[in-house]
């Protein structure tokens, strides 16, 4: 009974997160901000846990609306990406560079300012995914809540961020972009179908190949292949769409249960510094790149920002630039990260120090 009254408990609190996430979407919706069902619901979720209000969204509830986002981002690619893909090859050769540059000097910035130990600064600097991070800091001795919420916090703030400064430096996109929703409510068949077999096999593939955030990548890559060898082209409503933006807002705006109000302060100025390094990096960065190959720099600064992949992949749905592109330059950060993060760890943790 009492493991029934505690699920129940943590249904009811999720729900609660939603709705929360549900008003502060419509709310930004009505005032015409960027990416309104994610920033709306995240900045709500955010505000309602600090003040303790009965809400929760754990990891596990993130994970189903993760799956449809991957399905819809998924679908943005087609035949004609492949073509656009050649003319990547500058700035994916140029992404190791980025991610060193970005992370020495993240990482000496929550040591030698926040005053971090060395491995807590480490994690908390490097470019990865919250749940890698977190996974590989509490193995190497790191205070893994505050690397989970500094990349939390980081996350929050590029995804407030980056649409606005995004729209001084967009010109129109490179290529065609692939609408990725249907303007009619209903659900298809085509959707039911392809859609289901995109999330059951992308979900078992992604957990079987242990796939970093294999809840939204696994049913991404199915989604992509079906899409880009034209065996569907189904498109997801706009209503379902916005749920899971919604969801997946709530997430994010919910990791922050249980800090005080000048606590958060405390971590938002820390994460706020390193965004700012970064943000900077990003756009010197584009710019760099974008005057010598002659490719978008707005597409660019979403390719090289430091939020996350379903987060900024939406950012550029919503903006027309191509998404394919963000998608799987992302994909290269995270598999570099990963691969870097653990060999890197015993010479640049001691060379930050103070």
């Amino acid at each position: 009974m009492h493991a029934e009254g505690e699920r129940a408990r943590i249904i009811l609190r999720f729900l609660a997160a939603v709705a929360l996430g549900g008003a502060g979407g419509a709310l930004f919706l009505v005032v015409g901000a960027p990416l309104p069902w994610i920033l709306g619901s995240m900045a709500a979720c955010a505000a309602g846990s600090i003040a303790r209000l009965p809400i929760a969204a754990g990891p596990a509830m993130r994970r189903p609306m993760a799956a449809v986002i991957g399905v819809v981002l998924g679908s943005s690619f087609h035949p004609g990406l492949l073509s656009l893909a050649r003319e990547w090859w500058v700035p994916l050769a140029m992404l190791p560079l980025f991610l060193a540059a970005g992370a020495v000097l993240c990482v000496t910035w929550f040591r030698r300012v926040a005053k971090f130990d060395p491995a807590t600064a480490y994690f908390a600097g490097m470019p990865g995914g919250i749940a890698e991070m977190v996974l590989m800091s509490s193995e190497r001795g790191a205070d893994e809540r505050t690397v989970g919420l500094i990349h939390a916090a980081r996350i929050f703030l590029v995804v407030f961020v980056l649409p606005f400064l995004i729209r001084h430096f967009h010109s129109p996109a490179s290529a065609k972009v692939t609408a990725v929703t249907s303007a009619s409510g209903a659900l298809s068949l085509d959707l039911l179908i392809w859609g289901g077999v995109s999330i059951g096999v992308g979900l078992l593939v992604g957990r079987a190949l242990r796939l970093p955030a294999w809840h939204l990548i696994g049913p991404l890559a199915v989604s992509a292949i079906l899409h880009a060898s034209g065996v569907t082209d189904f498109r997801v409503p706009v209503w379902l769409l916005a749920a899971a933006q919604t969801g997946l807002g709530a997430t994010i705006g919910c990791r922050f249960t249980g800090l005080t109000l000048r606590m958060f302060g405390r971590l938002l100025g820390l994460a706020a510094g390193s965004t700012a390094i970064l943000l900077a990096l990003t756009f010197g960065w584009a710019i760099t790149v974008g005057r010598v190959t002659g490719l978008d720099i707005g597409l660019l600064a979403l390719a090289y920002s430091p939020g996350g992949l379903a987060e900024m992949s939406l950012v550029a749905l919503s903006l027309a630039l191509e998404p394919g592109v963000v998608i799987v330059t992302h994909l290269a950060r995270v598999v570099l990260v990963l691969l870097a993060a653990p060999l890197v760890f015993p010479a640049m943790s001691q060379e930050v120090a103070p």
